[in-house]
């Protein structure tokens, strides 16, 4: 029964969370293209990171092209283990320490990266590449809102140059894919602090990565994290359950944990958490995830065409479990 309720979960949620134009919703789920009732820190609303406004992708570091073809080899290329759902669009992925750096995974479940730190991810949607976003830590003190910029470019219709553009694109280069406005890209990633890294963590790199991808045993490998994780060899720390049953944690973990966390400030009125810590994998029933939904009575009722909804997840009932209502609202 919980194994099939989590699958019910995970795939649910899989084919009921685009919108009706079939817009990318990977990491701006719900929230307007404008970006209303934001507030962007005066710091990284400024040209960019330095005295050097990045007004091309190439002038971020990524590559040593404007067409971005020959990357960097200090980028790393890496992919997470759990990936966002992106509405058929494929995406590519690199972060770049300083040189002579560490990640501090004092605390596991949030890492904090040196001062400096890059990360890029390209979005290609029918063929076309559209955005590539763009993340730099510019201040070391992880708890300002000012502490990391983040931007976007938009790739033309040649795909030979990607220029930053501030406030949101929709159906870029002629596909059906939104870019975010810079508001959009802070909304999510403030809700998951000090890190505000939302792909690269301690479960997220725990798996054997595909080719020369960055995982958990390789930054071992490189010195590259202040604090190894337990174990000699991947999995340091393995998910629970059936394979269904872990498919279905890191789905939530990846989708919605960086939002669900007690870090977010949704947290004061949905008290749920729906991203894995990792002293909490002992048993399916251990972990986070289920013990903040399954069985429990929401504080906040849903309502659909005047039927109530107050149980988050009911044990083997997923048409009467308001999380599965809502997320298919």
């Amino acid at each position: 029964m919980r194994t099939a309720l989590l699958v019910s979960l995970a795939l649910i949620a899989c084919g009921d969370d685009s919108g009706s134009d079939g817009s990318d919703t990977d990491d701006t789920p719900g929230i307007d293209a404008a970006g209303d009732g934001m507030t962007i820190d005066a710091a990284s609303d400024a040209p960019g990171p330095d005295a050097n406004p990045r007004a091309t992708l190439q002038g971020t570091g990524l590559c040593d092209d404007d067409a971005c073809i020959m990357i960097n080899p200090n980028a790393r290329e890496y992919t997470p283990r759990f990936p966002l759902w992106s509405d058929t669009a494929t995406k590519r992925r690199w972060i770049m320490l300083p040189p002579g750096t560490t990640i501090d995974t004092s605390d596991a479940d949030f890492w904090k990266f040196p001062l400096g730190t890059k990360l890029w991810k390209e979005f290609t949607r029918d063929g076309v590449r559209v955005e590539t976003r763009y993340m730099e830590k510019i201040q070391a003190d992880d708890e300002l809102s000012s502490a990391w910029f983040f931007t976007t470019y938009v790739w033309n219709s040649t795909q030979d140059m990607a220029v930053e553009t501030r406030d949101g694109v929709t159906d870029a280069n002629g596909t059906m894919h939104d870019v975010p406005t810079r508001a959009n890209c802070r909304e999510c990633h403030d809700a998951l602090h000090p890190t505000r890294v939302l792909g690269i963590g301690a479960i997220q790199m725990d798996f054997d990565a595909p080719g020369t991808g960055l995982d958990l045993d390789q930054l071992v490998a490189e010195n590259l994290l202040s604090v190894p994780p337990p174990g000699a060899t991947t999995p340091h720390y393995p998910l629970p359950g059936t394979d269904v049953d872990k498919q279905a944690l890191g789905y939530m973990h990846a989708n919605c944990g960086h939002c669900h966390n007690p870090t977010s400030s949704n947290f004061g009125h949905t008290q749920i958490q729906l991203r894995l810590t990792t002293g909490n994998l002992e048993t399916l029933e251990d972990t986070v995830i289920y013990g903040s939904t399954v069985g429990v009575t929401s504080n906040l009722t849903y309502m659909e065409n005047g039927t109530p909804f107050t149980i988050i997840v009911d044990p083997g009932s997923p048409d009467t479990s308001s999380l599965i209502r809502r997320m298919t609202s």
